[in-house]
């Protein structure tokens, strides 16, 4: 631990005009054993976290925050890492060299600078009339490691003016015994599911939000457990802002004759 406050001294020391605070939290309690059928010693799988937050205030009426908590691996290799962290650390869509807790801390620090180095540059010209927060905050969680299968949550929320802010909740999947992203089609054959019938039974009384309830299909945004395979909809992607984030659970029942037999006996369906 001493190390890591450490680092994330060094880290303080590179913010310019903010009093940045940074932190991490070790999850002892996700470390599992996961083997290659190529390889004969066990990949030890572990999971650590870092957060990186702070706040700068750009005018009279306009006060930024920001904050992101990212997860630190071991036990996942470099390919499977460089699709975890895309859309969440790279600027430019490029790839880090590698993904040790100083690296990322580094790269997650240069990342919000640049937030409030472009806010202020981006929103020079609109600032609100009356004293404003503004803000911009992600999370990455380890959502469940069951089975050698590591589903990974993206969760945040932010406002910059206007009627309301926004959210998202989107996941990954890694399959740690292959050391490969999965997609649905690993899990299920998706041409052999009518989707619109059985999505609108799991949604329920819920339909009656939905934009266009007979277009609606599955999604590659889903997690899973021993019971169910849950897609998640974005705001406005199937219904309107104030239906939220849509979360649709069928289940693995409804569609065991499609679901893949290796699938099926990793999570133990019989």
């Amino acid at each position: 631990m001493k190390r890591l406050l450490s680092a994330f001294a060094v880290a303080a020391l590179m913010s310019v005009g903010c009093s940045e605070k940074a932190s991490a939290e070790s999850q002892s309690d996700v470390s599992v054993n996961t083997e290659d059928e190529n390889i004969n010693k066990p990949t030890a799988f572990s999971a650590d976290s870092l957060i990186v937050a702070d706040s700068a205030v750009i005018s009279p009426t306009l006060t930024l925050e920001y904050s992101q908590k990212l997860l630190v691996f071991n036990g996942v290799n470099k390919p499977v890492l460089d699709s975890l962290y895309s859309d969440v650390l790279f600027n430019d869509k490029k790839v880090l060299s590698d993904y040790s807790l100083s690296t990322l801390q580094k790269s997650a620090t240069a990342r919000m600078q640049k937030y409030f180095y472009d806010s202020k540059n981006e929103y020079r010209d609109f600032m609100p009339e009356r004293p404003q927060k503004w803000d911009q905050h992600s999370a990455m969680t380890l959502f469940s490691n069951h089975h050698g299968f590591l589903i990974v949550q993206y969760t945040g929320y932010g406002y910059t003016g206007g009627a309301h802010g926004y959210a998202f909740e989107n996941y990954r999947t890694v399959d740690l015994m292959a050391q490969k992203n999965m997609v649905l089609e690993d899990i299920v054959d998706v041409k052999a599911v009518q989707w619109n019938k059985i999505l609108l039974e799991a949604v329920g009384s819920r339909k009656e939000e939905l934009f266009e309830p007979a277009t609606l299909t599955y999604s590659q945004n889903f997690f899973f457990d021993d019971r169910h395979l849950t897609f998640v909809y974005g705001q406005y992607e199937i219904g309107p802002y104030a239906s939220g984030i849509i979360p649709v659970a069928v289940p693995l029942a409804k569609i065991s004759a499609a679901l893949r037999p290796d699938f099926k006996a990793r999570i133990g369906i019989k």
